[in-house]
């Protein structure tokens, strides 16, 4: 149980990059891929390269999930919203992606991403704390991980997007 309360404390040590600190000078497209499997390696380990790639990232611009690269470098605007992509992924269909990230009038993306930050830890540190205590915690977790995703099918098909706070 001991290799379950280091992981799990792994994981509840994490945090998306704040808002401040994502770069601002504009990124290429492979310096875009580096930072996010930094970002998201304590959470995915080595399986994080099949999270997010270029052929990905292209599809997100044709779909209008991020707005087109201005001269091939991604904006802070542009990584904060692939970073919000690749944990929604995990359990989300595109549709409800671009639903979940598109900004509330006069609301902006730094603003949605913080409130996406802090959610995110938080939810990491309840869901990181109890399984340690349970008889099988990878069954404990895909059975919340479940009931998670028909809340959030049952919440999108009632039209209610999550406020940001």
């Amino acid at each position: 149980m001991s290799e379950y309360v280091e992981m799990f404390s792994e994981i509840r040590r994490f945090q998306p990059v704040p808002w401040g600190l994502i770069p601002d000078i504009g990124l290429y497209m492979d310096q875009v891929i580096t930072l996010m499997g930094r970002l998201y390696a304590p959470l995915y380990g080595q399986d994080v390269k099949r999270f997010l790639s270029a052929p990905m990232i292209n599809n997100y611009v044709k779909a209008r999930l991020i707005p087109r690269p201005a001269g091939k470098k991604y904006s802070r605007e542009q990584i904060a919203l692939l970073v919000m992509i690749v944990a929604l992924k995990q359990v989300c269909s595109m549709e409800d992606i671009r639903r979940l990230i598109t900004p509330e009038e006069g609301q902006t993306v730094e603003a949605l991403y913080e409130s996406f930050c802090r959610r995110f830890h938080q939810s990491l540190q309840v869901l990181s704390a109890e399984p340690k205590e349970a008889a099988d915690p990878a069954l404990d977790l895909a059975i919340r991980a479940a009931a998670c995703r028909a809340c959030c099918d049952a919440a999108l098909a009632a039209g209610d997007k999550p406020k940001t706070e």
